[in-house]
């Protein structure tokens, strides 16, 4: 019975073509998947999983079926029962491979709770009730702007430019910065009312806004040597987003993190963040509830913003994963997902799926996928990606050129 969900199933996914993805001949995606990029279109993000704005298909006796309506029509079969059970037959992640070649807009994404308030308030603005904790990783490298500097830091900077602080104005500094020590739990409150005051008189003086983000502007374009990173960023989002943008200023408050290949950061719920530029390995609980906080022209919540955030500072570590053979372990830090890197030289590798679903993608090589004790095999290359059914115990990965691939799978 329902033999043809007994099997690995190949994934149809969809690209996401965002204007801050990166173009043909140096996008990612396309090369991943092995087709020719459309010159000038931007390939964004590559959507695996079952989240209903852009679930992925598979083909089913030769008609694509969505993810979503198989995982509906049979849910323990896909899912296995224990997820089904725990998830209300519902995966509960979504995996993508995110492409920037320019800075995504600061972000953050609500709690459970949040989330649900959020969505019965505003369904239009927050389509589901859902929390995104997510984790990146990065391919290459990645630049990112992840949680807050240390509050030492936020003051340093803001007396580094005399914009800021002169919009801050004299009394607002003197109460932001006193000459006491502060407990590190006072100085994450400090943090928040550096970051609402800044983004109260964004709301209330935007004229005074405008020109010491003009100003700011002005002075660093006249500058012989060579910009920072985070005056590059301010410099490139005024021309995209215009002197009215509440980021301008605000990301001089948050900690810069770079990757190497590998590293990877973990993003809680409440965290502000948001990536520059790199190729990453991305997952999340399989939500799409997202509170924006600058550097984008898309609608930003600044009420809701300001009452969610998380200001506690230096909130974002690196990763490095655990090595265990030949598999690289990410550490479980939500109930949705766990994933990890697996690398295939020249032997066979049986995965045991514990009856739970999980979703696989190759980034590398090419090789001979089998099931049912080898009695059935597909080859499989570079850029295709797999569910394996909680229907099926195990499955074996037979490497013809070394493999690298990333296993999504549920704690």
């Amino acid at each position: 019975m329902y033999d043809f969900l007994k099997k690995p199933l190949c994934l149809h996914n969809t690209v996401q073509h965002y204007k801050w993805g990166s173009t043909p001949p140096d996008a990612y995606i396309p090369q991943l998947l092995g087709i020719d990029g459309e010159k000038s279109t931007n390939y964004a993000e590559l959507w695996i999983g079952a989240h209903p704005s852009a679930p992925s298909k598979v083909n089913i006796e030769d008609n694509l079926v969505s993810l979503t309506n198989l995982i509906y029509r049979f849910p323990k079969f896909i899912l296995g029962k224990r997820v089904a059970d725990q998830f209300n037959n519902k995966l509960p992640f979504l995996f993508k491979v995110l492409s920037a070649a320019e800075a995504l807009s600061i972000q953050t994404h609500p709690s459970k709770g949040q989330a649900d308030l959020l969505h019965k308030t505003d369904r239009h603005h927050y389509p589901d009730k859902n929390h995104k904790p997510e984790m990146a990783i990065a391919l290459d490298s990645l630049t990112a702007l992840a949680g807050f500097a240390t509050y030492f830091q936020c003051h340093k900077t803001i007396l580094q430019y005399p914009e800021i602080s002169s919009f801050l104005g004299q009394d607002a500094l003197s109460d932001l910065f006193p000459h006491r020590k502060l407990s590190r739990k006072q100085q994450s409150e400090q943090l928040r009312q550096i970051y609402q005051t800044l983004i109260h008189l964004t709301q209330t003086k935007p004229g005074l806004y405008q020109r010491s983000v003009n100003t700011l502007a002005k002075r660093l374009q006249s500058k012989q040597h060579r910009h920072s990173l985070r005056e590059s960023l301010f410099l490139d989002s005024l021309e995209k987003y215009g002197s009215t943008d509440v980021g301008l200023f605000s990301l001089f408050l948050l900690r810069i993190i770079t990757l190497k290949a590998s590293e990877a950061i973990a993003i809680s719920p409440c965290i502000p963040h948001a990536y520059i530029k790199g190729n990453i390995i991305e997952c999340m609980a399989n939500s799409d509830n997202v509170v924006r906080a600058g550097l984008t022209k898309k609608f930003q919540d600044i009420r809701t913003l300001m009452t969610v955030l998380d200001y506690t500072p230096n909130s974002v570590r690196v990763i490095s994963p655990t090595r265990v053979n030949n598999t690289y372990e990410y550490p479980v830090f939500t109930p949705e997902f766990k994933i990890s890197r697996v690398e295939l030289i020249d032997n066979s590798q049986i995965f045991n799926t514990a009856n739970k679903i999980e979703i696989f993608l190759i980034i590398n090589g090419d090789g001979i996928l089998s099931w049912n004790f080898n009695e059935n095999k597909e080859k499989i290359s570079k850029g295709q990606s797999f569910i394996v059914p909680g229907i099926l115990d195990n499955y074996t990965v037979t490497p013809r050129s070394p493999m690298t691939m990333f296993r999504v799978q549920v704690p």
